[in-house]
């Protein structure tokens, strides 16, 4: 069903109610008329009937004794009659047209032969179509009033809950301890602004408890990290071989890149922008080549050929952890997804676009690869990629995925600085 406001369900359901009224009101009018004009018209006419017979049974009848607008017609006179009549059956028959005139007929019978009692009631039907049309007049004008008031009522009606819409949206979401249900109380709107205030405070104790998590979370987190980091270094000073130092520098690029992921959710979380150092820019080549060499074990066992088209070279005066991690997942995602084919990275000013050979996302499934959970693998978590449109709607990027089974995916990334 189409989804329609208040207001115009409000104004239907008071249009309808008296339309519907009305109409009952005038059809009633109208049933009864009709029931009294048979009831009169065919009584009058009967009787007269009887009385007409009694005198030709008595031999008193005479012609020029009817009223105006009546006939007669017995005997031989029924022959001139036309069909409309003379196939009538016995009794009243009410609003009978022959020609332009309507008639009041009453058939019956003198010495065995048919009998006819008319009487004109075409100015009666006339007036009747008079009033039926001031009548169609006045269910218009009554529907148009019933609009006009209509709009008028729901006005009044839905001023509460409009004065309660616009309360609420000049709440500020930093606000705490707002409470309205006391401005709405002993009215219907009272309930829902005490809903609301209960809902308020549910939803303040559970940001306070996620604040308090996360803080907890970035603390402990920190802490542990900034102990292997300080140990990595006191490594990385003596004497190592080559690949010994390898894997210190990537075990060090590695808890660095935890530090980034901890400060990048702290961002997403309490939108505060003061939580990333931005001190430094954004190299996107050198980042891309970071996360190359991050993933170089995996696309190496996948097969997979790297082409680098770097036209141009990036540099965004924004957090490097949230361009990194932007890139990783990214990245990931193409060569998880891809054997024995080829991953192509084409860098622009202020673009990003990591296209890949791999199985494609079917048509239905692409606009879900976003969603929170949601993933293709056994063990994956889904938080990848709705971590990375997180980060490009915080940061204003615009990304896009293209895809088609069998055919690859193309990954673009717009950079905002």
């Amino acid at each position: 069903m189409r989804r329609t406001t208040l207001k115009f369900r409000i104004l239907v359901a008071l249009v309808l109610i008296v339309s519907v009224t009305s109409l009952m009101f005038a059809g009633g009018v109208l049933l009864i008329k009709a029931r009294l004009e048979a009831s009169i018209f065919g009584d009058m006419v009967a009787e007269q009937m009887q009385v007409l017979i009694r005198q030709l049974d008595e031999g008193t009848y005479n012609d020029d004794a009817l009223f105006t607008g009546w006939t007669f017609h017995f005997g031989e006179g029924v022959a001139a009659l036309p069909e409309a009549i003379t196939g009538l059956a016995p009794g009243s028959h009410h609003s009978v047209v022959v020609g332009d005139l309507r008639y009041q007929i009453e058939a019956g019978a003198w010495n065995g032969r048919p009998a006819y009692l008319m009487y004109d009631v075409t100015e009666w039907e006339q007036q009747e179509h008079d009033v039926l049309l001031m009548l169609l007049y006045g269910l218009l004008l009554v529907l148009v009033v019933a609009i006009l008031m209509g709009m008028s009522a729901t006005r009044a009606i839905l001023a509460p809950v409009q004065n309660l819409s616009r309360r609420l949206t000049m709440i500020d979401p930093g606000q705490t301890s707002l409470r309205i249900a006391g401005d709405y109380a002993g009215t219907e709107i009272g309930q829902i602004a005490a809903s609301f205030d209960k809902y308020q405070e549910r939803l303040e104790k559970f940001v306070e408890r996620e604040r308090s998590f996360t803080a907890a979370a970035s603390h402990e987190l920190r802490t542990p990290l900034a102990v292997m980091m300080g140990a990595l270094d006191v490594l990385g000073a003596s004497t190592q071989t080559p690949s010994s130092q390898r894997a210190l520098e990537r075990i060090s690029r590695a808890c660095g890149e935890m530090l980034a992921f901890i400060e990048a959710t702290l961002l997403l979380s309490r939108e505060e922008s003061s939580q990333i150092d931005q001190s430094s820019p954004a190299d996107v080549e050198q980042l891309v080549e970071r996360c190359l060499e991050d993933q170089s074990a995996r696309i190496a066992d996948h097969g997979l050929q790297i082409v680098r088209d770097y036209a141009g070279a990036p540099v965004l005066h924004q957090p490097a952890s949230l361009v990194q991690i932007t890139i990783s997942n990214l990245l990931r995602n193409a060569v998880e997804h891809t054997r024995a084919g080829r991953i192509e990275i084409v860098l622009r000013e202020n673009l990003l676009a990591i296209r890949d050979t791999g199985e494609g996302i079917p048509a239905d499934k692409l606009a879900l690869v976003f969603e929170r959970s949601y993933t293709t693998k056994q063990s994956g978590t889904g938080l990848g990629l709705n971590l990375v449109r997180r980060i490009c709607d915080r940061m204003h990027w615009q990304i896009t995925l293209e895809s088609a089974p069998g055919e690859g995916t193309l990954a673009t990334v717009r950079f905002r600085d």
